[in-house]
């Protein structure tokens, strides 16, 4: 059994991989530019919270998308994503 340290540093590894993961991932999900900011992990829930805010492009890319309509993009969206344990190995 390792120590408490240890144990810290592994579950700070495994969350910067999956705030990595996110990062990479996330602005796929979407047909116009986004930027990803926080992301935060909740130990009560085991989740991960991430918000994406449309970048500088998204207003035009999205009115060329729609046929040249006016965007409005203010705020921000908010994804929570729960995590699972895999079994051990």
């Amino acid at each position: 059994m390792g120590t408490l340290n240890e144990e810290m540093a592994d579950v700070r590894s495994d969350l910067d991989h999956v705030r990595a993961q996110l990062r990479e991932e996330v602005p796929g999900f979407f047909a116009f530019d986004v930027a990803v900011g926080n992301i935060t992990y909740n130990a009560n829930a085991n989740s991960v919270s991430v918000t994406i805010e449309p970048s500088s492009r998204a207003r035009e890319q999205l009115s060329d998308e729609l046929g040249g309509v006016n965007v409005k993009t203010e705020g921000m969206l908010e994804f929570e994503f729960r995590l699972t344990e895999s079994p051990s190995e």
